[in-house]
């Protein structure tokens, strides 16, 4: 509630500032507004996941952290405010982006039923239906960023606690990110292959020491992609495998644990050892490709 009233004069003083502004100069908002219905619809497509995804998120999250906030009502209280608080942000801000989201479709569909793809037919004198849709859509984009900093908020408290709080989806995507810079590095090795390709095809019909040494270079080459792709295979599909050892899209370990008297690192998750594995194994082997390449 108090959040909807600082949010309340915040835009009234926004707005009452912006009227000031453009009355003393004469000057009209700039909106990065869509071009076209085909761009409006690719862009809530893809609010439509954002919000199916987080909405999963938020109700494993709140299942996790039921027991959490009572435990800290008495140990922490200002661990259990951050956590009711940030929840709370993060809720409402899906609210919000699911309501913009329905008025922006709602203004569609009267387009497609009236104009086609009449975007800039006049809605009054001042504003254009793809000025007022561009309006809609930024303030989607505000939305979602006050839902990242409620994630934050709340990752943040269990951080007071030593603990890491995992949302799926975010984990498994810095592994593709990481892991495509690793990728790259192996498509800069396709100049190379193709020289291989080359000098196999010019010796394979003929006798000597040669053609033996490329055949072989050949299948070295061929089980080192294989190994390849069952590392990449499993970077593809780490959320769902991830998802399937948790058992949720949201999960709470340790940040230390406690051996022998001694703090350290909490024991990883399978998912993450696995992952930690597959990327030093992936880096190995172009390495031990190039080298072999270059001898070519």
């Amino acid at each position: 509630m108090i959040r909807i009233i600082i949010k309340f004069i915040r835009i009234y003083i926004l707005w009452g500032s912006l009227i000031l502004f453009f009355s003393c100069f004469g000057r009209q908002l700039k909106i990065n507004a869509p071009s076209g219905l085909h761009e409006i619809n690719a862009k809530l497509h893809s609010i439509v996941n954002w919000i199916e995804n987080n909405e999963n998120d938020i109700n494993d999250l709140k299942k996790l952290v039921k027991e959490e906030i009572s435990l800290y009502l008495f140990t922490n209280l200002k661990i259990h405010q951050n956590i009711i608080e940030n929840i709370d942000i993060m809720e409402e801000s899906i609210g919000d982006v699911v309501a913009l989201r329905k008025d922006i479709s709602s203004k569609v569909e009267i387009l497609q039923q009236s104009n086609g793809n009449s975007l800039q037919s006049l809605m009054n004198e001042e504003n254009s239906n793809e000025n007022e849709i561009g309006l809609l859509f930024n303030d989607i984009k505000n939305e979602q960023e006050e839902f990242y900093k409620g994630k934050k908020g709340i990752i943040e408290a269990f951080k007071i606690d030593r603990r890491k709080l995992i949302f799926i989806r975010d984990e498994t995507s810095s592994y593709k990110k990481e892991f495509n810079h690793l990728r790259y590095e192996q498509y800069k090795l396709e100049n190379a292959f193709q020289k291989h390709n080359v000098g196999l095809s010019k010796t394979i019909f003929n006798n000597g020491s040669s053609k033996k040494e490329m055949l072989e270079l050949s299948i070295k080459i061929e089980d080192y992609r294989l190994e390849l792709s069952k590392i990449e295979f499993f970077i593809i599909h780490s959320e769902r495998i991830a998802r399937e050892e948790t058992g949720s899209w949201v999960c709470l370990r340790p940040m230390t644990s406690l051996k022998n008297g001694q703090f350290s690192k909490a024991i990883p998750m399978d998912f993450e050892k696995k992952y930690k594995s597959g990327i030093r194994d992936y880096k190995t082997i172009l390495r031990d490709m190039r080298i072999e390449l270059n001898s070519i």
